[in-house]
């Protein structure tokens, strides 16, 4: 035992008095940005998170794919964010740091109720470039028979949706709301209505050291119940109802 909590000190000291750890992530805003000053949400947690552990760490941007076979292959400490990944030999997965939630928006005047995907194929939608890919065989069916449009700048979506361009938009809420109001943190959004029709899917940081994934899970959990996240995703929304 004795052995063990001597490994474990010197292990993190060499690692804290040492170079900064090496995170490798892709570039998607609000979540993950390439900017000196600001990181994005995702980011900005797991950095936070670090921080608290006494850490610094090095920004790499790189295709997502490639971002987990750098780590795989140990030649990053970590990346974020991860999907739907599982523990493997040198890839371990933190608990979630950031809830993705796809969303179906409206105009709140509009007074429109979808029950289902489906229900949207009468009406006109707009959405980011790919988006059948990710959402399954009812959004691909409805994406036929609908008036469908898949935009590659995510930042002209809620403006489409709020000069009545379309009947509804489907981007993650974080993303809409932060290119809404990326010049306007108090720009109203009660004008949009939200349909949840569509899963959340929980975002994850991968690492390659066991035992600092099981640290960063400690720490992670006494963060979340402060109020450091919520002041993350603030810097980047503007205050959220």
């Amino acid at each position: 035992m004795l052995f063990k909590v001597c490994f474990f000190s010197v292990f993190f000291s060499t690692l804290v008095h040492g170079k900064p750890l090496s995170l490798v992530t892709s570039e998607g805003p609000p979540h993950t940005i390439n900017n000196k000053l600001f990181s994005g949400i995702d980011l900005d947690v797991a950095k936070a998170v670090l921080a608290e552990l006494g850490f610094s760490v090095e920004l790499n941007f790189v295709a997502l794919g490639r971002a987990e076979m750098l780590v795989r292959s140990g030649q990053y400490d970590l990346m974020a964010p991860i999907f739907f990944a599982k523990d493997s030999d040198n890839f371990y997965i933190s608990d979630p740091i950031v809830t993705y939630k796809p969303m179906v928006f409206s105009l709140s005047e509009r007074n429109l109720s979808p029950d289902s995907i489906s229900d949207l194929a009468k009406y006109s939608v707009i959405t980011f470039q790919g988006a059948p890919g990710y959402f399954g065989d009812a959004f691909k069916t409805m994406s036929e028979q609908a008036r469908y449009k898949e935009s590659a700048d995510m930042s002209v979506i809620p403006e489409m949706l709020a000069k009545s361009r379309y009947d509804f938009a489907v981007l993650d809420q974080y993303i809409f709301y932060y290119f809404y109001r990326l010049n306007d943190k108090q720009r109203p959004i009660d004008i949009f209505k939200h349909h949840y029709l569509i899963p959340p899917v929980t975002a994850s940081v991968a690492f390659k050291d066991k035992m600092l994934r099981d640290r960063f899970n400690y720490e992670l959990k006494k963060f979340k119940q402060g109020k450091g996240y919520a002041k993350i995703v603030e810097a980047y929304l503007g205050r959220m109802e």
